[in-house]
């Protein structure tokens, strides 16, 4: 286990906790936006972390629902009198601050068994694997924030547990021009849910797994085989980033799209060098563009314009069901610096400028929901001095869950990742394309508690992420 550099990341750490145990009470037993609204997490999740239609138009309007001060049971605390809108610019203009600090915390406790005799150690629990702190509101009509500090413990497939903290926060301006929502500005680590096909996102999954198409990174030449001193590859992958964000939403349609930081320093597959670092921060100014867009036929609309029942809040026995089709569209255009040091301690650096583009599709009918993704990309020069060769790629994933009963999800994935690596390079394994089924089921044991059963297994390139392949995963996650 690694221990903390200088005791920095368990101070920040323990402060982070401090906070909690100083200002825990019976009212903060439940997620803060149940606090808020006096409502379950069911109001906006099927299953959390995953949102129904509800949860999504909530989060799109800046945490907020339409009519919203009809709904809040909290009433937030005013930064100024309204009528300061008509002094302005010969005032400040009003806002308001949530009147309680508006903290929730997830816990993950996860517990890994070998199938195949793989790893070293046939069980491996991470108790706790993840916990978290986050931090999010509205501040007034037209600002909304959301931060989060995190405590990981991962081992990457059986290797060697190591742990470390992370910080991400973005400020969000809603509505700068013309009609509702259709022009939003966010500041800071953006990306959490425009960095990916809409129809397939990490943030808003029922698996244990992120999805394969999203964390694959280029893969990098081994120094000990290639009789290089140093070798930095392109640390691309589709995580949150430093950034500055425009994004949008309407009653059929979404959009999100930024400007984002270049070679990343800590890309989210990996280990860390630090036990603490700002998520998506980058070695070079921000250089890189991405751009999603989604659009909705049937269903609830995506803006939170329309609920089933009289309210948002009123009560849903089939809170999971939103019936419609959407398609998806994702594009990423960016470029990383590869530097190669030889055995003489000569360094070349070249550049490596390179594509994604994705599009998805998922169709809801009743309890069950199925998708579909693909993802082409290239690089141009991933390996600089090494080869010329440009490497293409294809990932692509096909999933479905089904509601057996409210608390009960049984889910499939099946997903893979093509690469034409160059072959020739010393140090660089040309073959490592893979597939997976990931097969399982989710639990909620409450609506703020769930515990996941979940199975990887390997068609194809079980060496690539060797420790993954025929493991069963058991998660337990809770949200306060």
């Amino acid at each position: 286990m690694r221990t903390m550099k200088n005791g920095v990341g368990i101070g920040i750490f323990c402060t982070s906790m401090l906070i909690v145990l100083v200002l825990a009470s019976e009212g903060w037993t439940v997620p803060y936006f149940s606090r808020k609204y006096r409502t379950s997490c069911v109001t906006c999740h099927e299953a959390f972390p995953k949102r129904n239609a509800v949860g999504e138009g909530f989060r799109m309007r800046g945490y907020r629902f339409v009519d919203d001060d009809v709904y809040r049971k909290e009433e937030p605390v005013e930064m100024g009198d309204k009528a300061y809108e008509r002094l302005w610019p010969k005032s400040v203009w009003p806002s308001t601050i949530p009147s309680q600090i508006p903290l929730s915390m997830v816990g993950r406790f996860l517990g890994e068994v070998d199938l195949d005799g793989s790893r070293d150690e046939s069980m491996m629990f991470l108790l706790p694997e993840e916990i978290e702190l986050v931090a999010a509101d509205a501040m007034g009509e037209s600002l909304s924030f959301y931060g989060d500090v995190i405590y990981i413990s991962k081992d990457f497939g059986g290797n060697e547990v190591e742990s470390w903290i992370t910080a991400k926060a973005w400020l969000q301006f809603q509505n700068l021009l013309g009609p509702e929502n259709v022009l939003n500005l966010r500041v800071g680590t953006v990306g959490t849910q425009g960095m990916a096909i809409y129809t397939a996102r990490d943030a808003n999954n029922l698996t244990t797994h992120f999805y394969q198409y999203s964390t694959w990174a280029m893969p990098k030449v081994n120094l000990s085989q290639s009789g290089l001193n140093a070798f930095q590859g392109n640390p691309f992958t589709l995580q949150p980033l430093s950034g500055i964000e425009v994004n949008g939403v309407g009653k059929r349609w979404m959009y999100a799209g930024g400007w984002v930081s270049s070679q990343v320093k800590n890309p989210v597959n990996e280990f860390p060098e630090s036990d603490f670092y700002v998520v998506g921060a980058g070695e070079k100014s921000p250089q890189d563009f991405f751009l999603q867009c989604a659009y909705k036929i049937g269903g609830l609309p995506m803006d939170g314009s329309a609920a089933k029942g009289e309210s948002p809040l009123a009560a849903d026995p089939e809170f999971w069901r939103d019936d419609h089709l959407m398609v998806s569209l994702f594009g990423y255009r960016g470029t990383a610096d590869i530097e190669v040091e030889d055995a003489t301690g000569l360094t070349r650096t070249s550049a490596d400028d390179f594509w994604r583009l994705g599009a998805g599709v998922q169709a809801k009918y009743g309890d069950l929901t199925v998708g579909a993704g693909y993802m082409w990309g290239r690089n141009d020069n991933p390996y600089g001095v090494l080869s010329t060769n440009s490497v293409d790629s294809g990932a692509w994933l096909a999933e479905a869950y089904y509601f057996v009963y409210p608390w009960l999800i049984p889910y499939v994935r099946y997903e893979g990742l093509t690469l034409d690596l160059p072959s020739g390079v010393a140090g660089l394994d040309d073959d490592q394309d893979r597939a997976r089924i990931i097969v399982g089921g989710k639990a909620m044991i409450r609506a703020n508690i769930a515990l996941n059963v979940e199975g990887t297994f390997y068609t194809d390139g079980a060496k690539v992420e060797e420790g993954i392949d025929s493991t069963l995963f058991v998660l337990l996650s809770a949200a306060f």
